[in-house]
């Protein structure tokens, strides 16, 4: 019996909807198509950032470097980066409606700050809107290590199948679903809300 839903952020309730921004700053530094996602999600410095490392502001910096960008430039980019992303409100309203029925909770491979910036955008409080909300810098571990989900079981106090979680990263589901966690593959176009509907109908 599910007694926790749990969302991933990135590529779940926020989605890179409209590219044109990427494509853009692509075009701008003469750089392949997919390298600004490279960039700014795979450098070693963010990769730091996203177990607590270093501070955010050394995955920019990284970019900055390596495209020699000053920090007017820098800063337009991370406007332009940014640009498309949506926030899907109708199924994060639907999460914090499951309460008191389910614990819910968020988890989140994020940099260090991200935290007070989903507070401040998105309303997603800790305690408030949703039962917990972690993140992998703050924990110092990541999906798809075991670990953190054995950290979101024993936060939750639940068994790993009484959980349902969602990820866009299939890999992330495969490591979530070899420790029992009900875990569903979000994926482009799909209806988010309809689809964690589903898994508690089916559960």
């Amino acid at each position: 019996m599910i007694k926790a839903v749990v969302l991933d952020i990135g590529g779940v309730l926020i989605r890179t909807e409209d590219r044109s921004g990427r494509r853009l700053l692509e075009e701008r530094y003469q750089l392949p198509a997919g390298t600004v996602d490279w960039l700014v999600f795979d450098s070693e410095a963010a990769a730091a950032s996203t177990v607590g490392q270093v501070q955010s502001e050394a995955a920019w910096k990284s970019v900055q470097e390596k495209l020699n960008l000053t920090d007017e430039a820098l800063a337009e980019f991370i406007e332009l980066f940014w640009s498309g992303d949506v926030f899907d409100r109708a199924a994060f309203d639907y999460l914090c409606s499951l309460r008191p029925d389910y614990l819910t909770g968020i988890l989140s491979n994020a940099w260090e700050g991200a935290r007070e910036g989903f507070i401040q955008r998105y309303g997603m409080v800790q305690g408030e809107t949703v039962d917990q909300i972690l993140i992998s810098s703050e924990l110092g571990i990541r999906k798809p290590d075991p670990a953190i989900y054995r950290t979101l079981r024993d936060t939750l106090g639940v068994r790993y199948d009484e959980i349902l979680f969602v990820d866009d990263f299939i890999r992330n589901v495969e490591s979530a679903q070899e420790l029992g966690i009900q875990a569903l593959h979000y994926q482009p176009g799909l209806d988010l809300k309809n689809l964690i509907k589903s898994g508690l109908v089916s559960e």
